[in-house]
């Protein structure tokens, strides 16, 4: 095929959509089970059967020598990075694409108060995009905008909300709304968790940036991120059970060990150092930890 790959009818490239697919170690709860709309069912060797006689699925369980289990439907991951920019008078908001094979809408919600509760008198916009432009109904009103994004399925199982985006509208019709752009460090997902969770958090400038996790004594259990950064959205992953290497290749590799790590509460703060080695954010929040 002049060097190109055959790309044949069981070659996909796609979410597994796995029930729980955080990194397999001892004594945990990864679960690579698939969910209901799995584009990996049915879709192995087509002369191999699973244990219920249908074609293979692709995956840990599926084959002759697999199991038979029920197809779980679960609710979409939150949406990830979600960002509002002012373009022609209007607020833009985006956000990273989910990747779930049943994915239906997205919801948009709006409120004038920080960490609203999004309820159905908050929708705004239920659109399958991954962009949306607000028309705010009095925006030469000097206050704020909130905005939240929920994920639907096809069985309207609702996620979890995506993180917050701010607008000040400065109440001068000549001048345009300011976005503001914050330093912020979001809540843990999941949480409880067990083995690993990802933490996100946003720079509002570049920096140097420290991620700590502590146990309740004060004493420092993992330093996550010790580097210099641009600003933007980032997620990193704590893994109290495994330490991370480098391999030969550039992968991240994972090695277990920290065994004395307990079930209970941990906090994980952040510091951001700017420009003349000044201090400019800093926060602590707390995730749990479940054996």
């Amino acid at each position: 095929m002049n060097g190109q790959p055959f790309i044949g009818d069981s070659n996909i490239i796609a979410n597994p959509m796995f029930v729980n697919d955080t990194i397999p170690t001892a004594n945990s709860d990864y679960d690579f089970h698939l969910q209901k709309y799995s584009p990996a069912i049915d879709k192995g060797d087509p002369s191999i059967l699973d244990v219920d006689g249908s074609r293979s699925d692709i995956g840990l369980f599926g084959g002759p020598l697999g199991q038979k289990y029920t197809y779980q439907d679960l609710a979409p991951k939150p949406p990830r990075n979600l960002t509002a920019t002012m373009d022609s008078g209007l607020v833009h908001l985006k956000w990273n694409k989910n990747t779930e094979a049943d994915l239906f809408r997205y919801r948009v919600y709006r409120d004038t108060v920080p960490d609203f509760i999004y309820d159905t008198t908050k929708i705004i916009a239920v659109i399958s995009d991954t962009t949306f432009y607000d028309d705010p109904p009095q925006k030469f009103i000097s206050g704020n905008y909130y905005y939240k994004i929920t994920a639907i399925d096809s069985a309207y199982h609702q996620s979890p909300a995506s993180e917050e985006a701010h607008i000040n509208i400065t109440g001068i019709p000549e001048a345009p709304p300011i976005v503001v752009e914050h330093y912020n460090l979001l809540q843990n997902y999941p949480n409880p968790f067990n083995p690993s969770t990802t933490i996100p958090y946003r720079l509002k400038a570049p920096g140097y940036v420290k991620v700590m996790v502590y146990n309740l004594l004060g004493e420092q259990v993992k330093v996550l991120v010790n580097k210099y950064q641009s600003a933007g959205y980032y997620e990193v992953l704590f893994h109290p059970t495994a330490t991370e290497r480098q391999s030969a290749e550039g992968k991240i590799e994972f090695e277990t060990g920290y065994g004395d790590i307990v079930s209970g509460i941990y906090l994980y703060r952040i510091e951001v150092i700017g420009e003349g080695n000044i201090p400019v954010f800093t926060d602590m929040k707390k995730m749990l930890l479940v054996k």
